[in-house]
Formats: structure tokens, sequence, C-alpha cells
């Protein structure tokens, strides 16, 4: 079909919270992969010491990447993950060392 218009896509911009940020304990719902970006939507519990106090634990929030950005969170989150690994084996070998010794 000659001469169809396609519609712009519109986005809206959400505002970040101001600092400082409450901290939110959240778990991944889902993640979405489309031909330009990846989709990650997050389900928020809130503890009961952040304001407003009539936050529902049902809140879902959807973070929208690129794909170069989703690979860079990838690749960090990857490093992040190895490095705790190291530490815990070393925790765990100096807690055995130190059960041998009594």
């Amino acid at each position: 079909m000659a001469g169809k218009k396609e519609e712009p896509i519109q986005i809206e911009e959400i505002k970040a919270p101001m600092s400082p940020i409450s901290p939110l304990i959240s778990n991944v719902v889902a993640v979405f992969s489309q031909p330009d970006m990846v989709m990650l939507d997050f389900g928020f519990v809130a503890p009961n010491y952040c304001e407003p106090h009539d936050l529902e634990d049902s809140q879902v929030a959807r973070i929208c990447l690129p794909w170069d950005s989703a690979e860079a969170l990838a690749e960090s989150l990857h490093e992040v993950i190895s490095e705790r690994k190291k530490e815990k084996r070393v925790r765990r070998r100096a807690k055995s060392k130190r059960q041998k010794e009594t």
C-alpha cells in the first residue's frame, strides 16, 4: 500500500526518583526481547520502613534497554556474581580450616 503513513512511536518519559532513593526489594518478573531492545519487568515488595506506606507489593517497573546496554549489564552482573562466588569459597575454606584445627 503506497502512501501509508506510519504512526510515530510515543515513548513516555518517566522521571527518576529524587535522591536519596529508598531501597526496594525486587525480583525479576519477566524478560522480553524485541529486535531492537530488551525489556526487564520487576516486581517490587516495599519494606515497611519505606514511605509512602501505602505501596502495594504488586508494583511493577519495566526497564527497556538497547541490546548493547543489555550485554553490558549481563557482563557487569557476571563479574559481580563471580567475585561473590570467590569470596564465598574463601570464607568456606577459612571456616573449614578452623574446624580442622580444633
